[in-house]
């Protein structure tokens, strides 16, 4: 089975002339990464290569890291722009495996196709297309109630006037 990756963080910036590189961490669980396990780096998740880091200075919400293989400038520069993925929990569901599934209430009424997950503070955001507009939906446990890969369902509960907007 493949390995399954999830992004958490953006190479930003190339740091300095041996090589560092300046990191945006899509979150706060990102540097117990770098410490434990390796890495991956590439424009999505199934064209990457491993990677190891090691922190040197942090600054507002950058990290600079120095890349373990990198002797220059330009080896860090080729990394400039590309996603730093981590490895998925097991039980973690990834945004790509369910965009397209098709959404309903809990009395079994379509909406529409999950289209987009919008990862916000705190939450995601769910668009949903519902045929004549897009729903947004913050995807909480109050609201999502189900996800069913079998059949390819997320079931929700929407509060009064969720889907009146």
């Amino acid at each position: 089975m493949a390995k399954r990756l999830k992004p958490a963080a953006k190479v930003i910036k190339a740091v300095g002339l041996k090589g560092d590189v300046k990191v945006y961490p899509f979150d706060g669980s990102f540097e117990q990464y770098v410490n434990e396990k390796f890495l991956y780096v590439g424009d999505d998740p199934t064209t990457t290569q491993t990677l190891q880091l090691s922190a040197i200075a942090k600054t507002g919400k950058f990290i600079r890291y120095a890349v373990q293989g990198n002797e220059s400038r330009e080896d860090a520069e080729d990394l400039v722009g590309k996603l730093i993925f981590t490895p998925a929990d097991e039980d973690e569901i990834l945004p790509e495996e369910i965009i397209g599934f098709l959404v309903v209430t809990t009395e079994g009424k379509p909406i529409g196709i999950l289209a987009d997950i919008m990862p916000i503070r705190g939450q995601d955001i769910y668009a949903i297309d519902s045929g004549r507009k897009e729903i947004l939906i913050p995807a909480v446990p109050e609201i999502v109630r189900q996800i069913r890969f079998d059949s390819r369902t997320i079931t929700i509960e929407p509060m009064e006037g969720l889907l009146d907007l």
